[in-house]
């Protein structure tokens, strides 16, 4: 296990007593991955709040996911203006944004690749271990 390992561990729980903030955004990234891993990209929508959901598009662009914190804000677009009495059109929405999602972020990989580039760039983002 190296450095970046532990920070990555500590950022599933929340970043630490003192996250700086490459752990916020690190800590926020992965609370919106974990859940629309498991659950689903519409799962996380309906857990998260707004204000974790504007944490996690802000720390996926914070890591240079630019292209995920642009889905994210197109994907709760689609949200607000889906008809949820409508049920193909949630099940296409649903569809529509796992794909999405899957396409740019297909595994925790990526993800951990954005992250382990902004710790060789920015390591004072990352609370010392």
């Amino acid at each position: 296990m190296d450095d970046a390992d532990e920070v990555w561990n500590r950022a599933t729980t929340g970043g630490g007593t003192s996250p700086r903030e490459g752990d916020a955004a690190l800590s926020a990234a992965l609370a919106f991955h974990s859940l629309a891993m498991n659950g689903g990209v519409l799962h996380a929508y309906e857990v998260l709040t707004a204000e974790e959901l504007g944490r996690a598009r802000d720390g996926f662009a914070w890591l240079s996911l630019t292209e995920v914190a642009t889905f994210l804000e197109a994907t709760a677009q689609k949200i607000e203006t889906t008809n949820w009495d409508d049920e193909d059109a949630v099940d296409a929405l649903e569809a529509i944004s796992g794909d999405g999602y899957q396409a740019l972020l297909p595994d925790d990989r990526a993800l951990e690749s954005a992250f382990r580039s902004r710790l060789a760039e920015h390591p004072e983002a990352f609370h010392a271990l």
